[in-house]
């Protein structure tokens, strides 16, 4: 029996439906074999809290089972009643993937009865939900999901952030709806979609796709798909034209071309642009930060920031750590201090421990979930699990960073800022010949999958040479550079990074392969492509 089976089990036998989120972390960690102590430090939760979710699910299984369960006899009773009263475990199944926890949502209800009319009622087949970073289109997804999840046979949540490909997502899903019966697709991107909507036509499913934006091209127009990703645009467009029984959201900062095609008030493809918080849910948000101010000063702040979640979120720290969080000290400054996410997200990281300051790095590098192990052999020397622990609690507090089960990560409105202060940070080093930053943090990781590489690729390594290319004048200025910043590296003591920096020789091997000149030897290898505007290809970190 799998945790999956178990689960679809226990929520039917328990009158009141469905896990909470605490309870299905409770009980899955527990299926493993953990303890409550394993757990609270897995998902950062107070070890309390957890053992007493744990105790009061414990305790309603027995009563609906007759007989006494516990963490540690969980899966032999399972096991027993599955076979005694033949469940059928697939039933309103559910997946959430690494979305986020919930339990504390303010507002949002006008835009959820939408939504849920669109998708329940008008049996929209695409809804997009756009929306600026930071607005809450992510938990305002999950929330709905939670909701609706009785009025479907299956509900996906994933998220896209990383920029899997086409092939892993479907193939993921597709694994999920037939219950691991198939595992292998055609070739064919359009034989791939034509597999999926089968399950679509045969299951009520309603699959959430989360950060649909990071599979678009940045700065060729709204819309267009990054290469390699152009099969994710034909789903939308059969989704929305086949007729089907299921129903995708998609959460964005921008329109995807085919959404923009087909959508309408009247026919099954829908959007719904997310704007701020109402005043009351921002003011809440507020509260529960700490913060002190009449009811003038907390609607000030929070039509200041626009309503935006995240930007009051982290305003609130800054506030509370600049002015005791007294809102009208702030304002008595005479100027608004932050303007928008970009600068607040600056005071932030400014007043941050270096050791804070590298799990930020590290995350966005990563650019998906890391668990706290991953993340302690970060650090050289490695960072003792207690300073971590304490690490990770400060950047949970001021919302730099997110949990869920099995890791931690950033909402894409950090990461982006992060990336954009790597990027600076690494080309101003290459320039001057100081590096620092380049000895501490790998752009690519030799153990990451290959959509991770991909990401790296594509939103660090790339726009460091093509800004240095700009900075610097040409490729052969660049190779020049990166040339005389080798040779002054091998004659220094080695950092005691270095062997994470210089790990990437196969990508050598590609260059080469494609008859491309290229500059092993280097910190950040350059391969310059014969053609006559000599555009630069990021290599990756090479061994020298």
């Amino acid at each position: 029996m799998t945790v999956e089976e178990a689960i679809a089990i226990v929520e039917q036998l328990l009158e009141r439906g469905r896990l909470t989120r605490a309870q299905e972390i409770v009980f899955r960690y527990a299926w493993e074999g953990k303890t409550y102590l394993e757990m609270a430090r897995a998902v950062t939760y107070d070890p309390g809290h957890i053992k007493d979710v744990g105790s009061e699910l414990w305790r309603s299984l027995s009563q609906a089972l007759g007989e006494k369960v516990t963490k540690n006899n969980l899966q032999g009773v399972l096991k027993r009643t599955a076979q005694r009263q033949h469940f059928q475990p697939f039933t309103n199944y559910t997946n959430w993937g690494e979305a986020i926890d919930v339990s504390q949502f303010y507002g949002r209800t006008t835009e959820l009865e939408t939504l849920s009319q669109w998708i329940v009622r008008d049996r929209a087949r695409v809804v997009t939900l756009l929306g600026m970073g930071g607005m809450g289109k992510t938990a305002l997804s999950v929330k709905l999901a939670e909701q609706l999840q009785g009025e479907f046979e299956y509900v996906i949540w994933r998220s896209l952030r990383h920029a899997p490909f086409f092939y892993d997502k479907v193939t993921e899903c597709i694994k999920i709806l037939s219950h691991q019966q198939v595992t292998t697709l055609p070739a064919s991107p359009y034989e791939q979609i034509t597999c999926l909507i089968e399950y679509f036509r045969k299951y009520r499913c309603l699959l959430i796709l989360d950060n649909f934006d990071t599979l678009l091209e940045q700065g060729k127009g709204t819309g267009c798909y990054r290469e390699g990703y152009e099969p994710y645009g034909e789903l939308l467009w059969r989704l929305g034209e086949t007729g089907h029984q299921s129903s995708v959201l998609l959460t964005s900062r921008e329109k995807p071309t085919e959404v923009a095609a087909l959508e309408g008030d009247g026919l099954p493809v829908r959007t719904l642009a997310l704007s701020g918080l109402e005043v009351a849910a921002g003011q809440t948000i507020l509260k529960l930060k700490g913060l002190s101010g009449s009811e003038d000063e907390t609607r000030k702040l929070v039509e200041c920031y626009g309503g935006n979640p995240l930007a009051l979120k982290i305003a609130a720290t800054s506030i509370r750590d600049l002015h005791e969080g007294n809102i009208a000290c702030f304002f008595a400054e005479g100027t608004t201090v932050f303007q928008g996410i970009g600068n607040l997200l600056e005071q932030q990281f400014k007043r941050l421990s270096t050791s804070e300051q590298q799990v930020m790095y590290w995350l966005a590098i990563n650019r998906g979930k890391l668990s706290s192990t991953e993340l302690q052999t970060a650090f050289t020397p490695i960072l003792p699990k207690p300073k971590l622990i304490s690490v990770l609690e400060s950047l949970r507090w001021r919302s730099l960073i997110e949990s869920n089960t099995g890791g931690f990560t950033q909402q894409p409105v950090v990461m982006e800022y992060m990336t954009k202060c790597l990027i600076e940070q690494v080309c101003e080093e290459i320039v001057t010949e100081s590096p620092q930053y380049l000895l501490t943090y790998a752009s690519m990781q030799a153990q990451a999958k290959d959509y991770i590489h991909d990401s790296q690729i594509h939103l660090i390594v790339r726009p460091i040479l093509n800004q240095l290319r700009i900075t610097l004048g040409s490729a052969d200025q660049l190779e020049d550079k990166l040339g005389r910043l080798v040779r002054k590296l091998q004659n220094e003591k080695p950092h005691p990074q270095e062997d994470e920096v210089f790990r990437h020789g196969e990508w050598d091997k590609e260059i080469r392969g494609r008859g491309n000149k290229a500059y092993s030897n280097s910190v950040w290898a350059v391969a310059v492509s014969p053609d006559s505007q000599q555009t630069l290809k990021p290599a990756a970190l090479m061994k020298a």
